[in-house]
This record gives C-alpha cells, structure tokens and sequence, in this order.
C-alpha cells in the first residue's frame, strides 16, 4: 500500500488530498475544497482542481471541516471535474442552530441541505462531542470503523469519535472528532436576546435575519469573535496498527535550496484541523485522550485558521514525542496578517514549518509506504 498526501497550493483555503494506492485499487480522499473569501470558486482552485484530478477518477471520501466559503467554495467544481463524490463527512449542525452559520454565510443553508445531492452514497453528520454520552467512552480500538460503501444512499448521524475505513483489508483510516460548542451558543442567543433578536427571528430564515444584521454582528463581537469556526470538524489521518515509511518531499523551505530532496519522518499521521479554535477549554486533552491510540502517529499537524494567533495553542506542540512538521495554507495577498509571525516563531523554534501559498513551488507532499 502507497498513500501520497498533498497540501494543494491554493492560497487563502484548503484543500488537502490523499490517494491510498492498494494492490487493487485506488482510494481518493480529500479534506475541505475552498479557497479565497469569495462565493465562486477562485481561478487558482480550478486549475489545480483540473490539473490534478481526471474526469475518470473518483472522490472515495471528502472532509468538510466547517462551512466558510474558503473551504467549500470549490466543492461543486470538485464534482464537476471527476466522476463522482461517493461519501461525505462533516460537522452535525442541528436545524434550530442555522442561523448561526447563515450569520457568516447566506448560502449555508442551502449548501447543507444539498450534500445528499452531491454525495453519490453517503453524508455522514459528525455528532458534536459530549463527556456524558456512554459512545464517546469506548477505546478507539474496540469501535468498528465504518466501510465506506460504493452503492446506495445514506444520510446519517455518526458518533464524534467515529472511525471511517476505505475497505476492510486496509489498515489505513480517518478518525473525526468534533468538539461541542452548544455552551457558546447558548451565550450568544442570550445575548441576541437582549439585543431584542428572539429565537422567532432567528427561525425565519434569511430575509428576516439581514434585517437585524447590525445587532446581531454586535452579538456576535461580544460572544463569538470567530463566528462557527470553533465547529471545524478534525481528522485524524495514519494507520492504526501497522508501521509504515514516511518520506517528506521538500519542494521549498525558506534559507534551504533543497528542491525535490526527500526526508524521511518519525510517522506517517496528520492531524487536519480547519478552523479550529485551538484555545477552547479542555479541547487539546479532550483530544489527546479521544486519539490516544494514535497520538504517536502524528508527525504532521495543520496549523488551523491559516495561522490565526488567536486560534493556535502552544500546547499542540507537545502532542507526542515525535519530530513534527507544521503546514499552513495561505494567501500572499490576503487582508488578515495571516499567518501570525508569533505563530511562525514559536513553531520554527521546535518544528518545521511548510508555508502553503498560491505559488506553484510551495506544495508539500508526503510519500508513505507500508513496512
């Protein structure tokens, strides 16, 4: 089994693929689809999206973290360009808690209503996390992992812990977790509450909301400065039980003139984390104790929210004891300061850092061969 893993150089999004190459067949997975702050997929995204994929080639499974345009805005062009998308994952957001998101994007209703369209067999709704719940208590090695199935359609809600495997012969899988935020959103329906927006406006949909939109963005500054980022779906990505070669290919690194040198890494597992407020209460143990059985697989960590200093926690560098490598996807150009030079200091101190940008000679791709 080969498993080459791609951070796209796409600019202000996401757009991660892996392609799990077995003896008899070829598995395609891909983690968020977006890139920019604009409703349509940008021209950058296209291209790569074109470039990489044949219309022939299917998308065995695809992650979406959150729904910020800049990670779904190029998902229907994904669709359009390959054959088809068999399974989709994201975050469970309940039908009272629209609004939130509609907030941030008017079209995420929609969007989220429409994945059972563009999943060709299954959308899978990643239940938020919650300690009481007896599910979320059982050993990761003791949960049976979901096959993905090629036929039929499914809309269904999984457990936060949920373990997706691409078919039963292959030790490779996808670990989710997604952490609760209904205390926040709690506090800001109060909050809306005072500002005289009641849970009736918040149910009417679009049109009624916009018309309080000053409000509720006041709202929104008091008790969710990041909006529904904090919902970002994380992914585990490695084996379970076997040990594999993983090498890194060094496209570019900064003061390094070492194009197509490889190097090879403690592990083969990434941890993808969108947008993920890293600062959340409890979240890093929470996760640590949840993917204890992996944890010391991971040798490559996203950076969420492109750097962002108010998302990221020092503490994800103690993680595990493996050498690890960072990356960060973003624009050159964008308006945000992303990433935060405090982020990239603290990181190159410890780590390696890969900067994902729209330049071509900035990909980052990983080589990983079963033992």
């Amino acid at each position: 089994m080969e498993v080459t893993r791609i951070i796209h150089p796409i600019g202000q999004g996401a757009f991660y693929t892996e392609s799990i190459k077995t003896n008899d067949n070829l598995y395609n997975v891909v983690y968020d689809c977006g890139s920019g702050n604009y409703k349509y997929t940008p021209k950058r995204l296209k291209q790569d999206i074109a470039s990489f994929y044949n219309p022939d080639d299917v998308i065995d499974l695809l992650f979406i973290s959150h729904f910020d345009n800049d990670h779904i805005n190029g998902i229907r062009e994904l669709k359009k360009r390959t054959s088809n998308i068999r399974n989709i994952v994201v975050p469970l957001i309940e039908e009272n808690d629209f609004w939130y998101y509609q907030i941030e994007n008017p079209s995420f209703e929609t969007f989220y209503r429409s994945l059972s369209e563009i999943a060709d067999s299954a959308v899978y709704r990643v239940k938020p996390y919650n300690e009481d719940e007896e599910e979320n208590n059982i050993p990761i090695n003791d949960v049976a992992p979901i096959i993905l199935s090629e036929n039929g359609r499914v809309d269904k809600k999984v457990s936060c812990t949920t373990k997706f495997a691409l078919a039963p012969h292959i030790d490779w899988c996808y670990i989710t977790f997604n952490y609760d935020q209904q205390i926040r959103l709690t506090k800001l329906q109060n909050e809306l509450a005072i500002q005289g927006i009641t849970e009736d406006i918040l149910k009417q949909g679009w049109g009624i909301m916009e018309q309080h939109l000053k409000e509720i963005k006041q709202a929104y500054k008091r008790v969710a400065k990041d909006g529904a980022n904090n919902s970002s779906l994380i992914v585990y990505s490695g084996g379970m039980y076997n040990s594999y070669n993983c090498r890194r290919h060094k496209i570019r690194q900064p003061n390094c003139n070492c194009f197509g040198r490889f190097e090879f890494l403690e592990s083969e597992g990434c941890l993808y984390l969108g947008d993920t407020d890293l600062n959340q209460p409890k979240l890093l143990d929470t996760l640590i104790n949840r993917l204890n059985l992996v944890i010391d697989r991971i040798s490559t960590i996203q950076i969420p929210h492109h750097g962002a200093y108010k998302n990221f926690n020092p503490n994800i560098m103690m993680l595990n004891a493996n050498w690890q490598d960072f990356f960060v996807s973003f624009g050159n150009t964008n308006s945000y300061g992303h990433p935060s030079v405090k982020v990239v200091s603290t990181i190159t101190r410890q780590s390696n850092l890969f900067a994902i940008t729209e330049n071509r000679d900035s990909v980052y791709i990983q080589i990983i061969k079963k033992r």
